[in-house]
């Protein structure tokens, strides 16, 4: 099985790496590991929704993957989930691709510029129902909203959160999974709760706790790997 996993930024994936041995460079931020038994491509795509955009699309329009497993970072929307876990992202959708803001903003979908079920759209959701039942029980599964700004409240999206009353915000969420669905790849979207977008601050450093986080689950996946073969 061929496995690309990608996040945001090298803090992230820095104590797993520690484990790994460089086979081979193939473009930057972009390269092959053997991992015990196991190849693995990892991918730094950079903060924002257009960098991984283009990272991702890059990098998928010359190998095609079995399996991407996306390792980002989100905001609490409610109350739970809660601060310092990984979330298992199941659905998202697009909170600021139209016209207006906060209360007043208007979606293309509402302005019919794109119809809300045109593949792979379902009433303006994308749905992930990749589902492992012997993988990750102990993540909790939440929907998603991505937006290029995170808010400081929910009354900055009002009128985009009443959608679909998501659990979660991130910045690119909805730009991998929408390719990975157009691409017909199979994704797992794996992201880390900061904290709740009315404690948001501007320190945009990797917490140790969340970078052990992270490891602890990939080391978690890759043992349980051949769950997903058969």
């Amino acid at each position: 099985m061929d496995i690309l996993i990608t996040t945001d930024d090298f803090e992230c994936l820095k104590k797993f790496m520690k484990k790994l041995i460089l086979v081979e460079n193939l473009g930057m931020n972009y390269a092959r590991f053997s991992y015990e038994n196991l190849s693995i491509d990892i991918l730094i795509y950079g903060i924002g929704s257009g960098m991984a955009t283009y990272e991702l699309t890059k990098v998928l329009s010359t190998h095609k993957y079995d399996l991407v497993l996306q390792y980002g970072r989100c905001y609490a929307l409610k109350d739970q989930p809660v601060k310092n876990h990984l979330v298992c992202i199941i659905d998202d959708y697009f909170g600021d691709l139209g016209f207006g803001s906060a209360n007043k903003f208007t979606s293309i979908f509402d302005l019919d510029l794109q119809a809300k079920n045109k593949i792979p759209f379902k009433e303006e959701i994308l749905e992930n129902n990749l589902t492992f039942p012997e993988l990750f029980q102990d993540i909790r599964k939440v929907s998603g909203i991505t937006c290029n700004s995170i808010p400081l409240n929910l009354q900055d999206i009002s009128n985009s959160y009443l959608k679909n009353y998501p659990d979660v915000i991130s910045r690119e969420a909805a730009n991998f999974l929408y390719i990975c669905l157009k691409e017909n790849i199979k994704i797992i979207q794996l992201y880390y709760v900061v904290d709740r977008v009315e404690n948001l601050n501007f320190n945009n450093n990797v917490s140790e706790e969340m970078s052990e986080a992270i490891t602890l689950n990939l080391e978690a996946f890759l043992l349980e790997l051949p769950l997903l073969k058969n």
